[in-house]
């Protein structure tokens, strides 16, 4: 429990950070996971930096951010999402590709040095978010993978405000962000983001104790993470790096 609240508590991976300060804004994101064939890590990176500098001469208008994992055996992936539209703008954007040919561009030259292709979207919770508005040079993203037992979305919603709300309302030091994957078994996903590797030294008074003091009640608190923890079956950890040099970003 305490690595869980240290970053409160500790997702597609990755937000542009204008996104969560709007009042209504969208909040679906995409995202692919490709897995280079063994070997061919370094052909990939620069085969997908032309690819890159083609959907910027064709004027993109998304931004697609590159992430790299930074903890245990898969380090071999590279996480490419963009955030956020709607359903809708997602029609539209596949009819832009059409139009461009980026498709044919990627199969011309990406798509051999690849071995495996994931794809997924997720829908960011706004409202229960804490995302700076300016960009204060994130480089290093947490990512919490919650997998909620049967039965438990209503209750983990319910518990993911409260704890949202009293992490805001105590002036919590850190952002963070919370979203729900479309596709695949109900995964809940928590992002803290990070500038350095020293703004993950736990802080202080850890999350439990400022609950505690925030809520004047030890035992409140103690009920209330406790519940959390009651609706998932499992969690998952990793810390992403993003990597802007293969990154799609708007000037």
């Amino acid at each position: 429990m305490k690595l869980l609240w240290r970053r409160f508590i500790l997702p597609l991976l990755l937000l542009p950070l204008s996104v969560l300060a709007a009042e209504k804004p969208d909040n679906l994101a995409e995202m692919w996971v490709i897995t280079p064939k063994v070997g061919e890590a370094a052909k990939f990176e620069a085969a997908l930096k032309r690819h890159v500098a083609y959907r910027k001469e064709k004027g993109d208008p998304r931004e697609w951010r590159v992430y790299v994992p930074t903890l245990g055996p898969n380090l071999n992936q590279y996480i490419i999402r963009s955030c956020c539209g709607n359903w809708a703008e997602v029609d539209t954007y596949l009819a832009w590709q059409s139009e461009h040919k980026t498709g044919e561009h990627w199969r011309d030259n990406v798509s051999q040095l690849i071995a495996q292709v994931g794809h997924n979207f997720a829908e960011v919770d706004m409202a229960n978010s804490h995302w700076p508005e300016g960009d204060p040079g994130f480089r290093y993203f947490g990512v919490t993978s919650y997998q909620v037992k049967p039965g438990e979305a209503a209750g983990t919603e319910a518990d993911k405000k409260a704890l949202s709300d009293n992490a805001k309302a105590m002036n919590w030091p850190y952002s963070w962000a919370w979203s729900w994957n479309v596709g695949g078994k109900p995964t809940l996903n928590l992002i803290i983001p990070y500038t350095n590797y020293a703004g993950m030294a736990d802080p202080e008074t850890g999350f439990a104790a400022a609950l505690a003091r925030h809520l004047g009640d030890e035992a409140k608190a103690k009920a209330l993470l406790e519940s959390w923890s009651g609706h998932f079956k499992g969690t998952e950890y990793q810390l992403y790096r993003l990597r802007t040099d293969l990154s799609l970003l708007k000037e």
